[in-house]
């Protein structure tokens, strides 16, 4: 039985050649740009799933609300806040606080010497929070001696070759040994915290350096906590209050504008984008996760549609079949049956094609998300039951249309030709799809053109400093005693028109605090540190507003001198801020005073997405991580580079060069934004394809059925362009219908999104008509070959077919 359906499903295909390779190519873009879609969903939705206690675990986030920035939210938290909340909250079973091993600069074994970037201090909690698994030493006792290390097995190969040769071992930490004493799984790129070494934070406790992290008053770390269970958090949350009276708001460190709330970890990955300052390896947005699931099933759906809109214009012809069918015995179940076998045949050789559509596209897709794709049926059960589930869906929606409707059609009403041609309902159906399909791909016309401009708006705007033809070595904390020396050594080569050392290639640190105007009133205001030298404005061409920069002929203004920006100034009021004084904890004055001698003009020192707060500049060479180097347009990039690696080991001998094109700080600031115009382009292109080959074999089908019409009409005296002017305008209107309602839509949810920058685009006028226009044109590219092919045809033949 099964094998007579599926002969006869194979006939009727291929008595429809064109038709069934419309329905083909269609739902094969759709599948493949579905998969495609999936599977980065997948890999965003899976992070952090690997911790079988991620239910329980939870982030301590900070709500400060500061004169100067605002209400912000911080996942950086004090050194003794994970001591206090065990202590004084019985639901904390468990807490570990993890914190950047920023003051090592290399770590090195014989000439082997690198610069670990997720090298961590770490309390021993952290093995069974977060479920670290040893090939090599005791868990328990891997983390409870100071100056040991955990490393990952690929650490560990990297340094010894064997794993297994670590244990016991040591590595150079600069210059401090440190022991190795457990050698732990790699963890899953899946995580939004990764590490590769782990030292006791003890470690760091004991050392002169790290006094601060005993106090309030400084936000360092992070902090996790593990509960009981996961609803005592809100009752943590109502706690919090009278937690931060006993212990923060009780010292005169500067933070009575200060909340607190446990975020739980399941959402640390992919909602966090309302704070502003954390330490995480990996970060995702929900909202884009949620978008482009939304497209994914709008373009799936767009391609069914496809299916169910020829089905409709098929139907005339079909009728006839389904009542010869009906006459000759079939009953109701046997003909949905046979359409259903139709519909599940062309899914099928869908489905495989989509496969390989996205073997050959996922090469470019892991390039430009920088993932690692694959299609796996044997890991991977999810992806199975998904196609397999991909499967039965379409075979259901696409072929529910000619299953259901035309199998219930009277033989003997289809075979006078009462019945079987599309009526009204079937007409009004079929239009509603087309603008169903118009819908989706206007909007995201709109979408593409609203970000394409945004986009260009981020890379175009003056942001106040140039970052193009300067590179930022970096030395850590140990090199600013050699950077008069290292700024000599550069600047002998004739390109190099200026060497400055700062604490970052933008200017600024990664600390802020408060400072306090010297006056009567002991004016608070929180800003932004920036740490740089005489050479660092002028290097990056940032202008002064107003009075001087640093100079270096007059030693007095090494920690004793500040200059503001000004947003500083306009956040205090002040008309003229040259001769004011701060006080302020990084003053090195006896008195605590220093006093402002210039106002630089504001520059976006971070992303637009973000305003520009206050920020205080301080010459002070200790706090010094690096130097940018500025090279003439003329000079030889790659040359350049060699020849500062040259002469950075020569002056820091055992420190690996650290170099980065400043210019890769904007690209980095902006990849999210970069990557979510190109993936809008890709499936925009994907959903425009569909709804035109929608299109083109619909009016293929419906002036097949109007061809006794256009010969009347020709015979008539109508002319070949009023015919195919006539056959155009209905689904022009169609298409433009679709735009008038997909434009206030599209309009709100984009402005939602611009709205998350704090400069940026207005939607105007040209970019709702643009996309409207753009899908007329394509749309009577798509149908007007046909219309004037057929207008065009012998009215003799015409008023013979049927």
């Amino acid at each position: 039985m099964f094998a007579n359906y599926l002969k006869t499903a194979l006939r009727s295909l291929m008595r429809q050649k064109n038709y069934a390779l419309i329905n083909l190519a269609g739902l094969s873009f759709g599948i493949a740009a579905f998969i495609l879609i999936m599977l980065y969903v997948q890999h965003e939705l899976k992070f952090d799933h690997h911790l079988s206690k991620r239910d329980r675990i939870f982030r301590v986030v900070e709500i400060q609300n500061e004169p100067g920035v605002g209400e912000q939210h911080v996942a950086i938290t004090m050194g003794p806040l994970a001591k206090a909340m065990l202590s004084d909250f019985p639901q904390v079973k468990n807490a570990v606080r993890l914190m950047s091993a920023f003051n090592v600069t290399a770590v090195s074994r014989g000439e082997k010497s690198f610069r670990e970037d997720n090298l961590y201090y770490a309390d021993p909690s952290v093995i069974d929070m977060f479920d670290i698994s040893f090939i090599y030493g005791d868990p328990a006792k891997a983390m409870q001696e100071p100056r040991s290390v955990v490393l990952s097995r690929k650490v560990a190969e990297k340094y010894f070759g064997d794993a297994a040769k670590a244990m016991g071992n040591t590595l150079l930490f600069d210059k401090t040994s440190f022991t190795i004493t457990g050698v732990m799984d790699d963890q899953p790129e899946t995580t939004h915290f990764f590490f590769d070494m782990l030292v006791p934070i003890a470690t760091a406790e004991a050392l002169p350096a790290f006094e601060w992290m005993k106090g309030w008053n400084s936000n360092s770390l992070v902090t996790y906590v593990e509960l009981d269970r996961p609803s005592s958090a809100a009752e943590i949350n109502m706690g919090f209050d009278d937690f931060l009276k006993r212990y923060a708001f009780s010292k005169d460190d500067g933070w009575q504008y200060l909340e607190m709330y446990l975020q739980p970890l399941s959402e640390v990955y992919l909602k966090s984008g309302h704070i502003k300052f954390q330490n995480v390896t990996a970060m995702g947005d929900a909202s884009m996760v949620n978008v482009f699931i939304v497209i994914s099933i709008l373009i799936l759906l767009i391609a069914c549609v496809n299916f169910i809109n020829i089905s409709i214009a098929r139907s005339v012809k079909r009728s006839r079949e389904v009542g010869m069918r009906k006459v000759l015995g079939a009953d109701r179940g046997s003909l949905i049956i046979q359409f259903i076998s139709e519909s599940a045949i062309i899914t099928l050789t869908s489905v495989v094609l989509a496969l390989g559509i996205v073997e050959l596209v996922l090469p470019e897709l892991n390039k430009l998300l920088g993932t690692v794709f694959t299609i796996d049926f044997i890991s991977n059960p999810m992806f199975n039951a998904g196609l397999l589930l991909l499967f039965i869906v379409i075979s259901l929606v696409s072929g529910s249309y000619p299953a259901f409707y035309l199998s219930r059609l009277h033989p003997i009403a289809v075979l006078r030709g009462i019945s079987g041609r599309s009526g009204p309902r079937s007409g009004l159906l079929s239009k509603v799809l087309v603008v169903f399909q118009f819908i989706i791909s206007v909007g995201l016309l709109l979408a593409v053109f609203v970000i394409r401009d945004q986009v260009n708006f981020i890379r175009n705007k003056d942001l106040g400093i140039q970052y193009a033809n300067r590179i930022f070595v970096g030395f850590g904390e140990s090199g600013f005693e050699k950077i008069g020396v290292i700024k000599q050594e550069l600047m002998q080569h004739p390109a190099i028109q200026s060497v400055s050392g700062c604490s970052y290639v933008n200017g600024v640190a990664g600390s802020q605090g408060p400072v306090f105007v010297d006056d009567s009133a002991n004016t608070k205001l929180f800003v932004r540190y920036g740490f740089v030298d005489e050479d660092f404005f002028r290097s990056m061409d940032v202008e002064f507003a107003d009075g001087r920069d640093f100079n270096g002929l007059q030693s007095g203004d090494i920690n004793r001198a500040v200059i503001v920006n000004q947003a500083t100034v306009s956040a205090l009021g002040w008309d003229n801020a040259l001769g004011r004084k701060f006080v302020f904890p990084q003053s090195a004055d006896s008195s605590g005073k220093a006093e402002i001698i210039g106002v630089v003009k504001d520059y976006h020192y971070y992303s637009l997405r973000s305003p520009i707060e206050p920020a205080v500049w301080i010459w002070s060479p200790e706090r010094f991580r690096g130097v940018v180097v500025k090279y003439a347009n003329s000079g030889n990039r790659d040359e350049i580079r060699s020849f500062i690696e040259s002469k950075w080991t020569s002056v820091f001998p055992g420190l690996p060069v650290q170099m980065t094109d400043a210019t890769n700080y904007l690209t980095q600031n902006y990849k999210g934004d970069q990557t979510t115009f190109t993936l809008f382009i890709y499936f925009t292109m994907v959903s425009l394809l569909l709804s035109c080959l929608g299109l083109f074999g619909l009016t293929s089908l419906l002036i097949e059925q109007r061809t006794r019409v256009i010969g009347i009409r020709k015979v008539m005296g109508g002319t070949v362009s009023q015919i195919a002017i006539h056959l155009v305008k209905d689904y022009l209107l169609l298409v433009f219908t679709a735009g008038i309602i997909a434009l206030p839509a599209g309009y709100f949810l984009l402005q939602k999104q611009l709205d998350e920058f704090a400069y940026h685009i207005s939607i105007n006028v040209i970019h709702l008509i643009v996309p409207v226009l753009l899908a007329l044109l394509i749309a009577f590219l798509t149908i007007v070959f046909k219309a004037y092919r057929a207008a065009n045809a012998n009215p003799v033949v015409a008023l013979k077919y049927e």
